[in-house]
């Protein structure tokens, strides 16, 4: 290659006064050449001089192989935009052209592709600077093929991370020291329903106003691994957490990176597990102290197959600490059935706390539910506790649950689920402790495909379903009913005598009203010795069956006089008993034996 003599020796005229001193300056501009050759053949990268047409004047051995083509196919014959891709040619012709007129924001580094003599596309960074004075650019270049292609492959593989993240079923984000959330996949964010980017993470993951007292996030930043399970305040649902630290390309913690999978359904039944443990524990306990006679069960009476159900459902909820819903017609006993649950658990020494649903002003309820603080609202002179702080660490029965608003039902159930409420007029957040038995003479599951009722809610408080039977459909119980409620009457107030007609009248009765409509009835009675239904539903009782003694029985091989006798003393005691219509005190009279022998008797023949 022939490289110009520099412009400073170019017009140098040599005064020299001797041939010697001629040539050593002849010498010193060939050594300053080699030199310039040497640079440029040398520098380490491939390296042309491009003409103001494109021209390529000079390329060193290092462009050479790059390209694939000779020296000599090259200078002076080939153009730089030849070997340019044409996607990038115009991007190239701009930089070119408007460098040399001047023109601003040219950039002197630049990347590009080029084409190898094979045809091969190829990802060069180059570098561009003028020769002043004139129109030609010197312009070197770097092989940056194999990091294009390793940062097309990283990309790659950041994109099927990214896609693999975003369809996790699980939840996962990543949070900085501060708490501050730096990104969220897409299963988080429908179930949060916003991206909560730059948010707090505990204000937007759990619906705290405060980092979570369980978090580790300190611990993480240090290099540990956290696991734990934790339940969500925003959902009351379980998650095994999983906090792992984030590190940049120099190692250091850069931050958190949190998952989060659904336990829930593993959770109910390890509590499920507990709760069935404990009830086996306990139970015996409870049969000793609750059930003195199963013909009643503390204030309710009854003895019939449906009324032992409900004991036994009464007996199972007691044990446990989860919510229970009451089914039954008004006056079945709902709050008798809710009062004993609350006595027998271990909530008993708490307050129980009635709230009639229906009742309440929907002006007022919500400050009735959780109270309000002096000045809150006009007549508002003090502080009031609501049902829920009255409730804390008691039972708070809700009858007619089916007549609550939406907007209550929201505020219950995150109340209920632990994330609290906070009294009207108020800025702390309180979170009691409620256990909550709710009654209701409505279709529950109805009124949630009518969007009466909330599903979230109604899931909530129907754990533990029980149905109270109608007084019709256990006629069994009336003689111990009406029995029951006569002897609460002072000894000195008359009682109408209960003969066989009055008798058979409220047998036949159906009691639409349930017990309720009972008392009232009696109470009517008592005081006016009348009935609106005693005429029309009078029936003529069914004559007794008296015992016939077979020959059979005495002959050999059959009954012994004892068995005889034993089956005629049970068959008397029945009888009276059904003609008394189970009054225990009044068949004991007649017989003319103690109350006390005539249970003996009927424990022995099974009565």
């Amino acid at each position: 290659m022939d490289i110009e003599t520099p412009p400073l020796y170019r017009d140098t005229v040599f005064h020299a006064g001797s041939e010697k001193a001629l040539l050593e300056k002849i010498e010193a501009l060939q050594s300053q050449r080699d030199m310039y050759h040497s640079v440029f053949e040398n520098t380490g990268t491939g390296t042309i001089i491009i003409d103001k047409d494109m021209l390529i004047l000079f390329a060193n051995a290092k462009f050479a192989q790059l390209t694939g083509f000779s020296k000599e196919e090259i200078e002076k014959t080939m153009h730089w935009s030849q070997f340019v891709i044409p996607d990038d040619n115009q991007k190239m012709q701009a930089y070119h052209y408007g460098r040399r007129k001047g023109a601003v924001g040219i950039p002197d580094e630049y990347e590009c592709r080029i084409f190898d003599k094979a045809g091969q596309v190829k990802h060069i960074h180059m570098k561009v600077g003028m020769m002043p004075g004139t129109g030609i650019s010197i312009a070197s270049f770097m092989d940056i093929t194999l990091r294009k292609l390793a940062e097309q492959r990283l990309g790659k593989s950041e994109s099927l991370l990214k896609t693999i993240v975003s369809t996790f079923e699980g939840f996962i984000f990543t949070l900085t020291e501060d708490h501050t959330i730096g990104f969220m996949n897409n299963t988080l964010i429908t179930r949060i329903g916003y991206n909560g980017v730059n948010g707090k993470c505990y204000r937007v993951i759990h619906s705290l106003e405060a980092p979570c007292p369980w978090c580790r996030l300190g611990t993480v930043l240090k290099g540990n691994v956290s696991k734990r399970e934790d339940k969500s305040p925003r959902d009351g649902r379980w998650y095994s957490v999983t906090q792992s630290p984030i590190y940049d390309r120099v190692s250091r913690i850069s931050g958190v990176q949190v998952i989060m999978v659904d336990i829930t359904e593993r959770k109910q039944m390890e509590e499920k597990i507990t709760e069935n443990a404990n009830y086996y524990r306990s139970e015996n306990k409870i049969l000793r102290s609750a059930i003195k006679e199963r013909c009643r069960f503390g204030d309710i009476v009854g003895k019939s197959d449906a009324m032992q159900t409900v004991y036994e459902l009464i007996l199972r909820a007691a044990s446990s600490n989860a919510h229970v819903i009451l089914y039954g017609e008004s006056g079945t006993g709902k709050e008798l059935v809710a009062t004993a649950i609350h006595k027998l658990s271990q909530r008993s020494k708490n307050k129980f706390v009635p709230v009639n649903c229906a009742a309440i002003n929907d002006n007022l309820i919500e400050s009735e539910f959780f109270g309000y603080i002096k000045g809150a609202f006009s007549g508002a002179d003090r502080n009031k506790a609501g049902f829920l702080d009255i409730a804390d660490k008691g039972t708070l029965f809700l009858d007619e649950i089916g007549d609550l608003g939406l907007s209550l039902q929201v505020k219950l159930l995150r109340s209920i689920e632990g994330g609290g409420f906070t009294p009207v007029g108020g800025n702390m957040l309180k979170k009691p402790d409620l256990r909550i038995v709710a009654a209701t003479n409505k279709d529950l599951k109805k009124l949630v495909i009518q969007g009466m009722m909330r599903e979230d809610f109604f899931y909530r408080v129907n754990i533990i379903p029980i149905k109270l039977p109608p007084l019709r459909e256990r006629k069994e119980d009336l003689p111990l009913l009406i029995e029951h409620f006569l002897s609460k009457y002072d000894k000195d107030i008359a009682i109408p005598p209960m003969d066989q007609k009055v008798t058979d009248a409220f047998l036949n009765y159906d009691w639409p009203g349930n017990v309720r409509e009972l008392r009232h009835s009696l109470d009517r009675y008592v005081t006016l010795n009348d009935c609106d239904f005693l005429d029309s539903l009078v029936v003529t009782p069914i004559p007794h069956k008296s015992y016939d003694i077979k020959n059979d029985d005495m002959a050999n091989g059959g009954k012994s006089l004892p068995d005889m006798v034993a089956d005629i003393e049970k068959q008397i005691i029945s009888k009276a008993l059904e003609d008394n219509r189970w009054r225990k005190s009044k068949t004991a009279s007649d017989l003319g034996i103690h109350r006390k022998t005539l249970f003996t008797k009927m424990k022995r023949y099974n009565l």
